[in-house]
């Protein structure tokens, strides 16, 4: 028995439907992470992303009124665009769940290669609620979409394709009904269109400006020998972990108990700023000296660590010159973005990931991980059994606390759980390090690579204020800083070498836009962050002004958004900010070929 004509649905008709429950998957995902973000109620949440997906909507429907009006072979391409569109949404949806950021199209072809290490993180997500309900409605949109677009017009109905592309005006329209709202991440409601719009990272300088950039003289700088005997020193970088995990650091969750009593029973910096908003950012920052600016083409590109293949101050040569190793360990994966290459470029003498054979038969969680635990088990096996004799320079790289939140081996996840996870680890790691008496002459400093990959939520915009996105908790562990007062001041990653260099006996120079932490602190006046969300905007700490400053990327163009009324302050940190990518070389575009190759689909 047939649905008599008029109570049938068509196929562009179910391809509304289909897509407008997707629309609604994403507007219940949006609430759920914004409503906490934000003072709107939910009922302020609706028109952000439904107006912005009303034209994605609009998108699907002109390609599927051109594909009907168009010979078969021009049919099917159009087809394909239509349907790229569409599980491209379904993509962004699942980033922005798991990492709260929109998609990138130039971090889809930056990261899509390693598929092994992709799958440790969208497997997870996809065998749950949201995501299996995700690859379902795609997978029904999908079905109608490529059924209404097959069905060609007749010369005679020809004039129907007007109707479909006269839905993509209309429905864009919408997108900018919502624009008088203010959200503390406006990102989150557009939809991911309008968030791969060029930035003005990409912006080259012109070759006359470049070359003055390139001959101006660096900041001035002040060196200063250090009285301290060379020392073991171990920076541990915390995968994600960030101020509204702590109860002391931000007083909001208390998800890092261990972490806040050893920052009670030693020391910690007053206020420390991450320059990078991802774990290569945070590296490049930590382990060389320098801010992680973007250059031409840096996010379309899978060198993700050129033009940083050098550290401040000869830091590994001076460490080898006074015979002091310098040793990586992480439970990453260190093939993935070329990291181990990097490592091994800029001095270490050694390097272990999660290969190695203390971690065989653990089970495994996102980036081939055997968990922080085993970790910090692997380095007190290498402090008991293979440590040289003297100083040392050791870098530990946590993975556990990454979105998914996956703890290898429990059936627990989420952001809570693999913090406390994390936390307890870290305080057993400590208590062995004190059981050792590792602290009689060593320093562990402990910090995160960045700030998660969540939400801001009310609270910690109204305690930390708009430079919370760049601010990480920072820990000083050892005998001269027991019992010891916070570090005053305002402090970064880049201040981590000259700092280290000091406490290891060796000379250190700080300048304007580089300070030093440990032994004679200096504070640095200017502090960067290039922002992670608007990727064309740079974040500017001035000391002693409460509030940051923003700058906005555009080569030539490079300006203030909101200025310091100082104008030398104002004039130089535009000048340093533009020098050093200057010095910067533009990079391939070349994330879309590599990704080809890497797959042997291309030479």
């Amino acid at each position: 028995m047939t649905l008599p004509a008029r109570l049938r649905l068509g196929p562009t008709a179910l391809l509304v439907l289909s897509f407008a429950a997707c629309m609604g998957l994403r507007w219940q995902l949006t609430v759920a992470q914004l409503a906490q973000a934000t003072a709107c109620t939910r009922d302020c949440l609706v028109w952000g992303a439904i107006a912005y997906d009303a034209g994605v909507l609009g998108v699907l429907l002109a390609l599927v009124g051109l594909a009907r009006a168009s010979p078969p072979w021009l049919r099917w391409l159009l087809t394909v665009c239509a349907v790229a569109v569409l599980w491209l949404y379904a993509v962004d949806m699942a980033v922005y769940d798991l990492f709260s950021f929109r998609l990138r199209i130039a971090d889809l072809l930056k990261y899509a290669g390693d598929f092994s290490s992709n799958a440790t993180v969208a497997l997870p997500y996809l065998a749950r609620g949201r995501g299996v309900l995700l690859v379902a409605l795609t997978l029904l949109t999908s079905v109608f979409l490529v059924y209404a677009a097959k069905r060609a017009l007749t010369s005679k109905q020809r004039k129907r394709a007007l109707v479909y592309l006269s839905a993509l005006p209309i429905l864009w329209v919408f997108r900018y009904l919502p624009q008088g709202a203010e959200y503390v991440h406006q990102d989150g409601y557009q939809d991911y269109l309008s968030s791969n719009l060029q930035s003005g990272t990409d912006a080259p300088f012109s070759a006359a400006l470049r070359t003055r950039l390139q001959n101006a003289p660096a900041p001035a700088q002040t060196c200063t020998p250090s009285a301290r005997k060379a020392r073991p020193v171990i920076l541990l970088v915390v995968e994600s972990l960030s101020l509204h995990h702590s109860q002391k650091f931000a007083g909001l969750k208390d998800y890092t108990p261990a972490l806040d009593r050893i920052a009670s029973e030693y020391s910690y910096l007053e206020s420390f700023y991450a320059n990078g908003f991802t774990t290569d950012g945070g590296l490049i920052a930590l382990l060389t000296g320098h801010v992680p600016f973007p250059q031409v083409n840096r996010y379309q590109s899978t060198n993700t660590f050129a033009g940083y293949d050098k550290a401040q101050q000869d830091f590994f040569a001076a460490l080898a010159r006074q015979q002091v190793p310098a040793l990586y360990f992480t439970s990453a994966d260190l093939n993935f973005l070329g990291t181990r290459g990097w490592l091994k470029n800029l001095g270490f003498s050694y390097i272990e990931g999660p290969e190695h054979p203390a971690y065989a038969g653990l089970p495994r969680g996102s980036f081939d991980d055997p968990g922080d635990a085993a970790l910090y088990r692997r380095l007190l096996q290498w402090l008991d059994r293979e440590r040289p004799a003297g100083p040392f320079f050791a870098v530990v790289q946590t993975i556990t606390t990454h979105p998914p939140f996956t703890i290898p081996g429990s059936t627990q996840h989420g952001e809570e759980a693999a913090l406390r996870y994390a936390d307890a680890a870290l305080g057993e790691f400590v208590a062995q390090l004190q059981a050792r008496h590792f602290f009689d002459d060593g320093l562990l400093f402990i910090t995160g690579d960045h700030r998660s990959m969540t939400l801001l939520d009310a609270q910690e915009k109204a305690r930390l204020g708009p430079a919370a996105p760049a601010r990480v908790p920072a820990v000083v562990v050892s005998a001269e800083h027991r019992g010891q007062p916070p570090v005053a001041g305002q402090w970064q990653q880049a201040d981590a070498i000259p700092s280290f260099l000091a406490t290891m006996g060796l000379s250190s120079c700080t300048s304007a836009f580089q300070g030093r932490f440990l032994e004679q602190p200096v504070q640095a006046r200017f502090i960067f962050h290039p922002l992670g969300t608007q990727r064309g905007q740079v974040l500017v700490k001035i000391k002693d002004q409460e509030s940051p400053f923003f700058a906005r990327l555009a080569g030539d163009d490079t300006a203030w958004i909101t200025a310091p009324s100082d104008t030398q302050d104002a004039q130089a940190a535009l000048q340093e900010i533009n020098r050093q990518r200057a010095l910067l070389p533009d990079l391939e575009a070349n994330a879309a070929r590599e990704l080809l190759r890497f797959h042997q689909w291309i030479p």
